[in-house]
């Protein structure tokens, strides 16, 4: 456990407690990850790889007993950011970004045989890939990436769990999601012997912003909240606080991770 911690503290971009932001010509984007009221370990990470191409952000939510948890999103941010470092390109398409989350996967799997205190862990993952004015989303969990545009906002992402699977089934309606006990089971995760992602594309213009963030935020808000939040005339940092604020107020009782992107629309994002 000792070698997977040291390797997240060295993961230089991974926002764990504080805010990040950065304003280019292209993107504004701000990070906030925060522990909450109730628990003592963020077990949230934030990954913002912005200054240079390829660009592109991920929110990991991570589970799991003694710090596992911790350990898993930590160790998963980073794989992932070696795993593309290692491709040395300016985009990133479906078929890279899916190999960058099995390699995480085989990280994590092979420190969970290390490692007997860390078996069972994992992590959601939800990352946007951004190439112009095209977004890749890639999908695993329960985190959620919102799109910003035209004074409306919508959810990009599925959500992978068991009430999302009673849902698309005819079992339960949309509306009963919420009160339903089982509706924290999440059906994947990074870590788990078999990895499957889901990937969704959008096209985003001038002033449109991304949402990624934890069901830690989202547990406690809806679009309707959100979009009023987006809308305002503040700082895009002082909407990622807002946000969290928002959680906090309603118990904050999980960690709760936001990263937010606008777009400037003056050209296409870093391409060296």
């Amino acid at each position: 456990m000792q070698d997977a911690r040291r390797c997240i503290k060295k993961q230089k971009r991974c926002v764990k407690t504080k805010t990040s932001y950065c304003e280019g010509e292209k993107m504004k984007v701000a990070a906030l990850s925060h522990v909450g009221k109730v628990r003592t370990v963020n077990e949230d990470s934030v990954l913002v790889h912005e200054k240079s191409a390829p660009v592109y952000m991920l929110v990991a939510d991570g589970m799991g007993g003694h710090a596992a948890g911790e350990v898993a999103s930590g160790t998963a941010c980073s794989a992932i950011q070696e795993y593309i470092d290692r491709l040395g390109v300016n985009e990133l398409n479906e078929e890279q970004i899916r190999k960058a989350v099995e390699f995480a996967n085989k990280r994590l799997r092979d420190e969970m045989e290390k490692n007997s205190e860390l078996e069972g862990m994992g992590t959601t993952l939800t990352l946007a890939a951004f190439c112009g004015d095209v977004i890749t989303f890639a999908q695993v969990g329960d985190s959620r990436a919102y799109h910003k545009q035209n004074g409306s906002i919508r959810k990009v992402t599925k959500d992978h769990t068991y009430v999302q699977h009673l849902i698309d089934s005819g079992v339960i309606k949309k509306g009963a999601a919420e009160d339903y006990p089982f509706k924290n089971i999440i059906t994947r995760a990074v870590g788990m012997k078999e990895i499957s992602v889901d990937f969704f594309t959008e096209k985003w213009e001038k002033d449109d912003i991304i949402l990624l963030c934890s069901d830690g935020l989202s547990n406690y808000t809806n679009e309707d909240l959100l979009n009023r939040v987006l809308s305002k005339e503040i700082s895009l940092e002082d909407k990622a606080k807002e946000l969290v604020e928002i959680a906090l107020s309603g118990g904050g009782k999980d960690n709760i991770s936001v990263i937010l992107a606008q777009y400037s629309g003056d050209g296409g994002l870093p391409d060296d």
